[in-house]
């Protein structure tokens, strides 16, 4: 088993080295589906632990010898996208468990952000907000001009708080990103593939991601839509 924390939270040592014997047992589910995410307070430190699935037996071969498991990537990204100033939620430590010689279980550990919202809602239709819209065209743009892709970049993965007329923004499920110097607009545009499937609020924040981006309007609008169609 390889574990690697962050020196920051080594007072958490004890408790992450028994997370793959205990974690069937003990936390608070948070979410269930192909991965689990359970939510512990430690030496009173709110902190939220994700297990990905089992891969296949081909996948754990890559995951072993070729290709960083996705608990690694997600806890590098993590450290990578805060020294860009992109908010993420703090890593604390991430877990690769093996069994006849070839990767298991692998497990992400990061501060349990809590008083954050995910943005379903809004990119349904179902809440209304210009200006949380506004904001958010303005962040996406923003990791954008930083040569940030999230390849996963869905209603659940970015989410936001208020403090008093600011809204912050901070992403998650990162295990699925690239880092360039620049990136291309079909890149920008395929990118909110899977943002929302309502086209008036796709239209709306392609316009105002595009004057964010200084993109040309009609064609944001075009592309994206066209994108998030074919998706």
């Amino acid at each position: 088993m390889k574990t690697v924390i962050n020196p920051t939270y080594s007072v958490l040592s004890s408790f992450i080295s028994n997370i793959p014997t205990t974690f069937d047992q003990e936390g608070e589910l948070v979410f269930t589906a192909r991965n689990q995410l359970k939510s512990y307070t430690v030496e009173g430190v709110d902190v939220i632990v994700k297990r990905y699935k089992r891969p296949h037996l081909i996948n754990r071969i890559v995951y072993t010898f070729f290709r960083p498991s996705k608990a690694k990537r997600a806890y590098e990204y993590a450290l990578r996208l805060l020294e860009l100033d992109i908010n993420t939620p703090m890593p604390i430590a991430y877990i690769e468990q093996n069994s006849f010689g070839l990767l298991s279980y692998s497990f992400f550990i990061s501060i349990y952000e809590k008083d954050y919202s995910d943005i379903r809602e809004l990119m349904i239709g179902t809440q209304t907000d210009d200006t949380l819209l506004q904001h958010l065209a303005q962040y996406i743009a923003h990791f954008h001009s930083k040569g940030i892709l999230h390849f996963d970049m869905s209603p659940g993965n970015i989410l936001y708080k208020k403090e008093n007329d600011n809204y912050l923004f901070t992403l998650i499920d990162i295990n699925r990103m690239h880092f360039s110097h620049s990136i291309s607009k079909t890149d920008r545009y395929k990118s909110f593939k899977r943002l929302s499937e309502n086209k008036s609020v796709l239209t709306r924040i392609a316009t105002l991601y595009a004057a964010a981006a200084q993109l040309n309007e009609s064609e944001s609008v075009e592309r994206i839509n066209y994108y998030c169609t074919e998706f």
